[in-house]
């Protein structure tokens, strides 16, 4: 029953959201053939709006088909300054990595931008649709969950192994991945009743992860960064990823670990219902391989050599940093109970 309740939860935000901003809808869902017909140099009639949803990151997203040919192109009309910035870095992202002559295997699995501008003074992407169907609902499926999480960790490795150097990691290069979140966390903090004990925690984390990272050797890589079920897309019957979508918190010389870890801490959620706090605190008591149901050995090679405690509270820190301002997120009090209050009290 929780795993149902949980995984109604944003499918019901979802419609909801679909419902308030009907406005919206209407309004892409009009001009979207036109767009497409733009960037395709075909007669607009041959366009029609098969559905418009209205995501969680205030993106109205139209898919447009050929009523002929049975191509499908996605329109995504950003409604936020927030999400205008977000699908704009993503364009940016996409086409430095096309660009990158050592990950053409990885190009089939990228979204394509055919054409962006403004309409009506409002800015709007226009993809070629990959095909597939989000992986986060085949993740319910016990059968199909380990087949699914394979392909996908094989499909991330492609941009982390074609785009990694060494490092050895000094004090400037910590500071981008501790002192700035825990900044952002001190901020938090100040503002809440148990101010004084959470200032605490920040401060020590602070003095544990520069002990245990300055001074080391790793290896670092562009990563997706927010490489989660949802951002993925597969067939059922093969289970192959066959799209990975949303890289507007895409990053280079980061630690694939975010990756990896992010993969499996959200197919956990998907699957038992646990907040990202939940999990990262029993991992923190348990081991990552028990509390992910992973080889040792693969969990082992995730942290390239980083203690698994460092590891996972940059993977947390990482997290909050991009998410506890992000709309949907920082005014929700549930996700700041359960990621950020929880685990700043129990670390």
């Amino acid at each position: 029953m929780r795993v149902a309740v949980q995984w109604a939860q944003p499918v019901l935000r979802d419609r909801l959201a679909c419902w308030l901003h009907r406005p919206e809808r209407s309004w892409t869902a009009t001009v979207a053939p036109r767009l497409v017909a733009l960037a395709t140099a075909t007669d607009g009639t041959r366009w029609r709006t098969e559905a418009v949803a209205f995501t969680s990151t205030s993106v109205a997203v139209a898919t447009v088909r050929d009523n002929g040919v049975g191509g499908r192109y996605m329109v995504k009309v950003p409604w936020t300054t927030q999400a205008v910035e977000g699908l704009r870095r993503q364009a940016e992202v996409l086409d430095r990595l096309r660009a990158d002559p050592s990950l053409s295997g990885l190009r089939p699995l990228l979204p394509y931008c055919a054409a962006q501008g403004e309409i009506e003074g409002r800015y709007y992407c226009v993809e070629w649709a990959l095909r597939g169907a989000p992986a986060s609902g085949m993740m319910l499926r016990h059968s199909q969950r380990a087949p699914l999480l394979a392909a996908a960790g094989r499909a991330i490795r492609e941009l982390h192994q074609r785009t990694r150097e060494r490092i050895l990691l000094d004090r400037a290069a910590v500071a981008e991945w501790v002192d700035v979140p825990l900044r952002r966390l001190a901020e938090f903090a100040a503002t809440h009743p148990r101010r004084g004990r959470l200032l605490d925690t920040v401060g020590r984390l602070r003095e544990e992860l520069v002990a245990a990272l300055v001074g080391r050797t790793v290896h670092t890589s562009w990563i997706h960064g927010d490489y989660w079920p949802g951002n993925l897309l597969a067939t059922a019957p093969d289970r192959q990823v066959t799209g990975i979508v949303d890289w507007d918190r895409a990053a280079p010389r980061q630690l694939p670990l975010h990756d990896l870890l992010h993969l499996h801490v959200l197919a956990r959620r998907l699957a038992r219902g646990d907040e990202l706090g939940e999990i990262v605190l029993r991992a923190l008591r348990h081991g990552i391989d028990r509390t992910l149901d992973v080889p040792a050995a693969e969990a082992a090679d995730w942290l390239d050599g980083i203690p698994p405690r460092p590891a996972l509270l940059l993977y947390w820190l990482r997290h909050i940093l991009l998410f506890i301002d992000s709309e949907g997120d920082h005014d929700a009090p549930r996700w700041i109970r359960g990621n950020v209050e929880r685990v700043l009290a129990n670390v």
